[in-house]
């Protein structure tokens, strides 16, 4: 991890054997405060990494929230009082009940990307809430002589292994009914097509081995039927 000047560390590449190289292109680009992590490991890891480490910290009057802020609806623990203007400033509903101030319902007070009022920081600060992930996010990266930016490194984890999973289970499903045989679909087919044979064993009423038992039971469950629809011998 190393931390440096962008203008300095954009000399360094002009006065090194590098400067016609694409690391040139990258650093040039660099805008702000950056910190430059060297690691072996692709940048799609090394997002997951940065992901994992995380944390989440109380929110400050100026700070951009990070995410989707909610004041859930319930008892505040909170005596009544002047804080009652910080809920009516950041339109939260309230009501005063057994000596406390309630939150009438959950409330949205901020969405990814709002600025955070000094009333709406106060009033976090009071519920004990910590809205805002802090941590490192990787900006661009260079890899292996190719440059990724942000839109290149942006990846939802959870939508890509639902699409993943959907996708095999089409491709299950599409196997199964197209009868393509692959060790995954093998069972369930031989189980689809042991179940469709003993079907047409029973409503032919042929007898093997096999389905002698299902014939049977069938044939029981007929006779049952029918003696029920049948008026006893006392009735007209």
């Amino acid at each position: 991890m190393l931390v440096t000047k962008n203008n300095l560390l954009r000399k360094s590449v002009e006065l090194s054997d590098q400067r016609e190289a694409k690391i040139g292109e990258f650093v040039k680009d660099l805008q702000g405060s950056n910190i430059l992590l060297f690691t072996e490991d692709n940048p799609y890891k090394l997002i997951l990494l940065l992901e994992k480490s995380k944390v989440r910290v109380p929110a400050k009057a100026g700070d951009i929230a990070t995410g989707e802020i909610t004041v859930s609806a319930g008892n505040t623990g909170l005596a009544p009082g002047p804080v009652i203007s910080e809920f009516g400033e950041v339109r939260v509903p309230t009501k005063i009940e057994g000596g406390s101030i309630w939150v009438s319902k959950d409330t949205v007070i901020a969405r990814k990307g709002d600025l955070i009022s000094p009333k709406m920081a106060s009033l976090l600060s009071k519920l004990g809430q910590k809205p805002m992930e802090a941590g490192l996010t990787l900006n661009s990266a260079f890899d292996n002589g190719s440059i990724l930016r942000a839109q290149d490194l942006s990846f939802d984890l959870t939508s890509y292994r639902n699409d993943l999973v959907k996708a095999i289970s089409e491709a299950f499903g599409l196997s199964l009914e197209a009868g393509y045989i692959t060790p995954e679909v093998a069972p369930r087919m031989l189980g689809k097509a042991i179940n469709q044979a003993l079907a047409l064993a029973d409503g032919a009423g042929f007898l093997e081995t096999g389905t002698v038992e299902h014939v049977l039971r069938r044939a029981v469950f007929n006779a049952t039927i029918i003696n029920q629809n049948i008026p006893s011998a006392g009735n007209p």
